[in-house]
């Protein structure tokens, strides 16, 4: 025996699906979503455009405080600065004012004890102004050597800071060019959001058509198919009909032995029958018709 199972739309739901197809397809012929059109990234604003222009500007003249600094560590490390000091002369004449002022002295007192004594012009008074002399030279001397010395030393101190200094000067020549990379990098940035915007839009354009067929199929296929069924049946009983005929035939082929066989089923029937009553009707079992189950069970 055979089985067929038919499936048709609901006709309530026909009206809708219909519709709804209706609509994929207009949008499918419409030609599907379109790309914005307006500009999709943020360009550089007037004020931004300035300020690059200004650093970039900035970044290749480079600092002018910076360059001449630079060239001050660079003479203070080539020694420019240890000899010829231009204030040397000015720390050096108060002390020779002093030493000289001392000798003069000196020299009206030698005169003045010789001309009393009546030494005046003597040998004697000669050498005591030589000697008076001597110390002078001798006190400028003193004076000039300690002035030059301290100068050598303060500069020769300098000359080493500027020298542990150097190596940060240096890198501040890299600053500039750091800046000048800042704001490139920045123009780039710009220009590549304008780059991706456009290529955005080449890609939506490349796959609209596919994108606009992918929905529409979506749209038919994925309607809900809310569907009846119906069955009908052909043919002649199958093997698992006849497995079913043999299984309530041992049913009851059993159940005759387990009430005593013919006998049991005469009683049954003899009750049964009195339910008949007065109209004289009854039940009478026959034997017979669980001949088969008998057969099978004894």
């Amino acid at each position: 025996m055979a089985t067929t199972t038919t499936s048709t739309i609901d006709p309530t739901i026909q009206p809708f699906l219909s519709y709804g197809l209706g609509e994929a397809q207009r949008l499918y012929q419409a030609g599907g979503p379109q790309y914005y059109t307006g500009q999709t990234y943020v360009a550089p604003s007037q004020t931004t455009q300035t300020g690059l222009q200004a650093l970039e500007q900035r970044a290749m003249q480079g600092s002018p405080l910076v360059s001449q600094a630079q060239q001050q560590i660079q003479n203070t490390i080539g020694g420019n600065y240890l000899s010829g000091n231009p204030f040397f002369q000015g720390a050096f004449a108060p002390a020779a004012q002093a030493a000289t002022t001392q000798f003069q002295k000196a020299i009206g007192d030698i005169g003045s004890a010789a001309s009393k004594a009546g030494r005046y012009g003597s040998g004697a008074m000669g050498s005591l102004e030589d000697r008076a002399s001597g110390q002078l030279a001798q006190q400028l001397s003193n004076t000039a050597g300690q002035l030059a010395y301290q100068n050598y030393a303060d500069e020769r101190a300098r000359q080493q800071a500027a020298t542990m200094a150097a190596p940060g000067m240096a890198q501040a020549d890299y600053q500039d060019i750091q800046n000048l990379l800042a704001a490139g990098q920045a123009r780039e940035g710009y220009t590549g959001q304008q780059l991706q915007s456009d290529i955005a839009r080449f890609n939506f354009q490349q796959n609209a058509p596919q994108q606009n067929l992918a929905t529409f199929l979506s749209s038919v296929y994925g309607n809900p198919m809310a569907t009846l069924k119906s069955q009908t049946t052909s043919g002649t009983s199958d093997t698992s009909t006849l497995q079913n005929l043999l299984g309530t035939a041992a049913t009851l082929g059993g159940l005759y032995k387990n009430i005593g066989g013919t006998a049991g089923l005469s009683s049954i029937g003899n009750w049964l029958g009195s339910f008949g009553g007065n109209s004289g009707g009854g039940f009478v079992a026959d034997p017979n018709a669980y001949a088969f189950g008998t057969q099978y069970w004894e």
